[in-house]
């Protein structure tokens, strides 16, 4: 036989014998059923390009399982994990004027408030001790009146006043940009 002829009975093999087990794992991956073939075919090219076809049975098996499961991921990015919607159909405007209603906040703005937060409890931390403990309950835990003036054991009349002197030597601390 010749040499050519070794190597493709050598990938033929390899082929009958892990192609059913990287079909199994690629259905346990959400691969869609339309695109399972093409996943596991395109996991055996890449292997075959790439990789000794002599390397041990379990070697073998752990290359193709890892460039499957990055063929996969490809696989779900490119098609998405959501229903497509055509823009030609009736419905799909009610649909993208439904999807602006779910998205809320924009990540920037998360990112921000994150980053004030920090700042706010480094400022509070520095605080005397009775502004501190107000600051805690009441903008970090957001805590009621009430629930304060039962766990420090003060009138409400003491503890607005402590709320109200907290939240001004924090605007000064924090400057205008910061709305507390």
């Amino acid at each position: 036989m010749s040499m050519q002829q070794d190597e493709n009975m050598l990938l033929q093999s390899i082929y009958e014998e892990y192609q059913g087990t990287l079909r199994r794992i690629a259905r346990a991956l959400n691969v869609p059923n339309m695109e399972l073939e093409d996943v596991v075919q395109e996991t055996f090219i890449a292997y075959f390009r790439k990789y000794s076809l002599t390397w041990s049975p379990t070697r073998k098996k752990a290359m193709l399982v890892k460039i499957l499961k990055g063929k996969a991921i490809d696989c779900l990015r490119k098609n998405g994990r959501y229903e497509k919607v055509s823009l030609d159909e009736e419905n799909s405007v009610r649909c993208i004027e439904m999807l602006t209603t779910y998205v809320v906040t924009d990540p920037i703005d998360i990112i921000i408030s994150e980053e004030a937060i920090q700042r706010i409890t480094t400022e509070i931390a520095n605080m005397r001790q009775e502004w501190k403990e107000m600051a805690v309950l009441y903008f970090l835990e957001q805590r009621t009146i009430p629930e304060i003036c039962e766990m420090l054991e003060i009138p409400g009349t003491v503890c607005r006043s402590r709320i109200y002197r907290t939240r001004m030597c924090l605007k000064k601390i924090l400057g205008p940009k910061y709305d507390i």
